[in-house]
């Protein structure tokens, strides 16, 4: 195992502090034999700014999960630790909201007010999914997860008309017309597979029907889609709203690593997993700069990954790419696939069963801690910022290629026993070469990797229960923080190389303040 890194501050480097095991020692010796690689930082050169674009949005399960309490925890949590601003779940339209259960013209609002005014209450804005079909409005008994949300197009549109323009008339009402011109609304989820039962030309018809409503409640209100997966339909969707004048604001698409490089590139094995996401990305932004509406902004409104080190070496390969990417998902409060097999299951969210942090959550929570500017620095697995009050943040990640130590440990986007604590490869001693530190006196030094931020060793020393008890919950979402960051203090004298040993799909946060 890795031991804890200590900053020496003396020689201005952070040094493997003495390993009380063989594997500690191995992994550190392999670190000196590498050497690592030079980064120079500039600290004194913006280059641009960094729009904290990631943190637009975070997903969720179903929408009826935001009654319960963990739900409600984790998204106090998210939002004050990560700064995400809104939530976008499915089947807001499901019988169990109760919104259409009684049948057309017959709207009941109740828990989606008490869901919706809990999130405002709490910073968060909603991001309305229009989705699925009410039982009542229903084609067939096609339907979707354990949930079973009904993805049939309707048997009259008028109905489904009636319902989105009601439901949008009734939040302006309730929240006021300048609060809802700040969401989003999007058409459906994932209509390319089995999400939606219909025809292509039919969720064109449903996307018209719901934009017309939207917008007959206010046109200033924002809608969008296809919210495809795989990156599907956004060229056909725009072609389709400008030659029948159907209003747009937004399009929306979806991408994970493991997804089809055939069906998206037409070819397989085209791109390495790691760069599957922004490839895909930038082929959607050309798609919409060539059409007949190339200014519309795009928004991923799914990937996922519980690989801290990918989700900061995908962020940073998509700026300038997308107005927003929502991360799938903030909780494990997720029942997709039935009730969580216990904790630690495989699949998604940034915390887990009882709240427990996942490396995840702790890699957005560095990413929040960004400035909001760019500095010139080498190219690399390096994001230099500065804050607003010119402190400098930088943060550093050892990625493992999926060819090296497995999608699972590398990306995946279930993988909650994998990311860093289940990583293979080897630890990566970084130098960084500093200039334009003038006045900064203290570095902060915070890692997340197979070790810190992670309940997962201490859960195994366990013996990996299924169900742990009150005090074996209450140890392991202790072991899961991550410990106060190192401070040390910069002599007037310090030297302007650094260097940080960073252990395999980990990451490492560096803060340069006065």
């Amino acid at each position: 195992m890795i031991s804890r890194r200590q900053f020496v501050s003396r020689a201005g480097v952070l040094l493997a502090a003495a390993c009380s095991n063989p594997a500690g020692r191995l992994v550190a010796q392999a670190a000196e034999q590498n050497g690592g690689p030079l980064i120079s930082v500039d600290a004194a050169r913006t280059t641009g700014s960094l729009p904290h674009f990631w943190e637009t949005a975070a997903g969720s399960d179903r929408t009826v999960v935001g009654l319960r309490q963990q739900w409600r925890e984790d998204l106090v949590r998210v939002h004050r630790e990560t700064g995400i601003q809104s939530v976008r779940c499915h089947g807001l339209f499901n019988d169990e909201m109760g919104i259409a259960a009684s049948g057309a013209g017959n709207f009941n609002f109740l828990y989606v007010d008490q869901i919706y005014d809990f999130m405002l209450d709490n910073g968060v804005r909603p991001f309305v999914e229009l989705s699925f079909m009410p039982e009542a409005f229903a084609t067939s008994a096609n339907r979707i997860f354990a949930y079973k949300g009904n993805v049939s197009p309707p048997r009259n549109w008028q109905d489904w008309y009636d319902m989105v323009r009601a439901f949008t008339e009734h939040c302006v009402k309730r929240y006021g017309t300048t609060e809802v011109r700040r969401w989003k609304f999007e058409v459906w989820n994932e209509p390319n597979i089995d999400f939606w039962a219909g025809s292509q030309e039919q969720y064109f018809e449903l996307y018209k029907q719901s934009a017309l409503a939207v917008k007959k409640t206010d046109s200033e209100i924002q809608v969008g889609g296809p919210s495809t997966a795989q990156l599907d339909w956004i060229p056909e969707l725009i072609e389709y709203c400008s030659a029948n004048g159907v209003p747009i604001d937004f399009v929306s698409t979806h991408v994970y690593p493991n997804d089809p490089q055939k069906h998206i590139f037409g070819r397989d094995h085209l791109y390495s997993f790691e760069e599957v996401i922004p490839r895909g990305v930038a082929q959607v932004k050309h798609q919409v700069e060539a059409s007949k509406m190339p200014h519309l902004p795009l928004w991923i409104t799914e990937w996922s990954s519980q690989n801290p080190a990918f989700i900061a070496d995908t962020i940073k390969n998509c700026i300038g790419l997308t107005e927003a990417m929502s991360y799938w998902t903030f909780s494990n409060v997720f029942e997709e696939g039935g009730v969580p097999n216990g904790i630690f299951n495989s699949s998604f969210g940034m915390l887990d069963q009882w709240g427990i942090a996942r490396p995840a959550l702790h890699a957005f929570v560095m990413l929040h801690k960004l400035g909001e500017s760019l500095l010139q620095a080498d190219s690399g697995p390096v994001l230099a910022t500065r804050r607003v009050d010119s402190s400098i943040a930088i943060l550093l990640w050892n990625l493992i290629a999926a060819s090296e130590g497995g999608a699972l440990a590398n990306g995946n986007p279930t993988g909650a026993t994998a990311g860093a604590s289940g990583s293979k490869g080897l630890l990566k001693r970084f130098r960084l070469r500093l200039a334009g530190l003038e006045g900064k006196r203290t570095v902060k030094v915070s890692q997340v990797n197979g070790l810190r931020g992670t309940a997962i060793p201490r859960w195994r020393e366990m013996d990996s229960p299924k169900y742990p008890s009150v005090e074996q919950i209450a140890e392991l979402r202790n072991a899961a923080e991550l410990p106060k960051p190192e401070v040390h203090r910069l002599g007037p004298d310090q030297a302007p190389e650094f260097s940080i040993e960073v252990p395999p799909n980990g990451l490492a946060l560096l803060e340069f303040e006065h």
